[in-house]
């Protein structure tokens, strides 16, 4: 088993009221999509995207749960534990794409943003209310089209994100999506996607203890595919039917409904 690498905490600033960007003194070979495992000494260890690869690497999260709050406590000079990269990323195959972002799910898809090239990108970013906003700054320096939405239609339109997702395909005749937040939200962007007959690729979330294909705890669907090994980044069309987008488990395997 990988064993983790043990590096100095650089900047822990903070998003808005319930997000964090963590950055690291460690460069990685990683490809946008991927994940890495995140370690502190005493405490525990957790996957997490990259919302950053270029250069020392960071990691956008949301404090929630005793792990998190103690990662957005460290300060500069801190330590933790990092293994990785690991999983699959984002596989591109078309120059005008279409993004479908629901809150923290905007962070592994940075990567993709802000080294667009010449790809035309347009993304849908879709969060509770204008005080969850996050990445602001780096979406203004990365020049692509931001549709904004919240649900209580405090910012941008006053809906979902995915409510205003086939409306805009059709506008922009993009060739792929590319989506990542509440699985909800993915399941409805992959039933459009299926509708109007576009690829469309899906981040997923599920528990993971190891992340390297050992233990089976992130194993999902009919297939029983492995997040950390054959995701976090899939293919729609390839996931199956049953799960994605009804139910989860939890760390004991039990069932959880969406």
């Amino acid at each position: 088993m990988d064993k983790p690498e043990v590096v100095d905490v650089l900047e822990v600033r903070k998003e808005n009221s319930n997000s964090a960007t963590i950055q690291l003194d460690k460069k990685l070979d990683a490809k946008p999509g991927q994940f890495v495992m995140l370690w502190i000494p005493k405490v525990d260890e957790k996957p997490f995207s990259l919302s950053r690869i270029k250069g020392n690497v960071e990691i956008t999260f949301d404090v929630k749960g005793p792990f998190t709050q103690r990662l957005f406590s460290l300060k500069k000079g801190s330590l933790v534990g990092i293994r990785g990269p690991y999983g699959n990323g984002w596989e591109i195959k078309g120059k005008n794409l279409c993004l479908v972002a629901g809150g923290l799910g905007l962070a592994p898809m940075m990567p993709i943003i802000e080294g667009k090239g010449n790809k035309k990108i347009t993304l849908i970013f879709g969060v509770k209310s204008d005080k969850n906003l996050m990445l602001q700054d780096r979406l203004k320096k990365a020049g692509v089209e931001i549709l904004f939405t919240t649900d209580d239609g405090s910012f941008g339109a006053h809906c979902y994100a995915c409510d205003i997702l086939e409306e805009t395909i059709k506008k922009g005749k993009h060739d792929q999506i590319l989506t990542c937040g509440p699985e909800i939200l993915m399941k409805k962007v992959a039933d459009i996607a299926e509708k109007l007959k576009i690829p469309c690729q899906i981040s997923m979330e599920r528990y993971m203890k190891c992340g390297i294909e050992m233990c089976g705890s992130c194993c999902f669907g009919p297939k029983g595919l492995r997040v950390c090994k054959e995701g976090p980044v899939f293919w729609a069309h390839k996931i199956g039917k049953g799960e994605f987008g009804f139910y989860t488990r939890d760390k004991s395997g039990s069932k959880l409904n969406l």
